[in-house]
């Protein structure tokens, strides 16, 4: 089991990237006349990841505060210390990984890709 917040891992930003560009993706669709889904459909995910979003920035200002809070009252006692930004450090790391697994996927999809070509020009 792996405690933290919903949707601040792989998984959850792909969903959240993918709902948030849904609306873009159906208007031009629509424009080019091959529209596939309903929009109540691509309302609600939209509004899904728009709550996601507001709850996760929620919980790091929040987060962001307490922090800000506790490392004033350890200056003002003389015992201060650098701290990363929780919602920097952990939008870098889960982006970043993200990033690399959609990369790699396109990579090898794009090598396979050459493959096939190849050996249908034999």
């Amino acid at each position: 089991m792996n405690p933290g917040l919903p949707g601040t891992g792989i998984g959850g930003l792909f969903y959240i990237l993918s709902a948030l560009w849904m609306p873009i993706c159906e208007v031009w669709r629509r424009w080019q006349g091959d529209a596939t889904r309903p929009w109540p459909w691509v309302a609600r995910q939209f509004a899904i990841a728009v709550g996601v979003v507001a709850a996760m920035t929620g919980v790091f200002w929040a987060l962001d505060t307490a922090l800000v809070l506790s490392q004033v009252a350890q200056h003002m006692a003389g015992k201060a210390h650098v701290m990363w930004s929780l919602r920097v450090s952990a939008l870098l790391v889960t982006s970043g990984v993200l990033a690399a697994v959609l990369g790699t996927v396109h990579v090898v999809r794009l090598c396979l890709r050459l493959r096939t070509v190849r050996h249908a020009a034999r």
